[in-house]
């Protein structure tokens, strides 16, 4: 099974850990992750560390916990690869969940079959609000959902 999964992941925190295990769950090794390109990520957020730091993060996280390297690939539009590869899965968070509407609706102008979605929750802080890379660079919780 192929399996994409994309976003910005800064910083690595616990609910983008849970969307790479749900990913791997599905597909193995042969999971896809996108990484948004230094220029799209600061569209949404100021300051964050360049791509190449961010997908080796990725890289040394899923290496450690999964024992191997996943393919990390720059994204530098919506889409990232999911026009171009048939993959089977698309894990997306409730935020991103939007967007895989939007892909699957271009995959059928272009006459491929959608791509199953698979929407992993929020994992909730312990304030019970979600874990999130704006909430940790607010300086109102750690990677790991606790309040600071």
């Amino acid at each position: 099974m192929k399996v994409a999964l994309g976003g910005t992941f800064e910083p690595l925190h616990e609910g983008h850990k849970k969307l790479i295990e749900v990913a791997i769950k599905l597909g193995g090794r042969d999971v896809m992750i996108g990484v948004t390109s230094d220029e799209m990520a600061r569209m949404r957020i100021r300051s964050v560390l360049p791509f190449e730091i961010r997908a080796e993060n990725i890289k040394r996280y899923v290496q450690a916990k999964y024992g191997f390297t996943p393919s990390v690939v720059k994204i530098d539009n919506p889409y990232g690869r999911t026009l171009e590869i048939d993959f089977d899965y698309l894990v997306v968070s409730p935020e991103t969940c939007r967007m895989a509407v939007e892909i699957n609706k271009k995959r059928k102008e272009l006459g491929k079959r959608e791509i199953k979605v698979v929407k992993v929750d929020f994992l909730m802080a312990e304030d019970g609000k979600p874990i999130s890379s704006t909430r940790i660079k607010k300086g109102e919780i750690d990677r790991y959902g606790n309040l600071i």
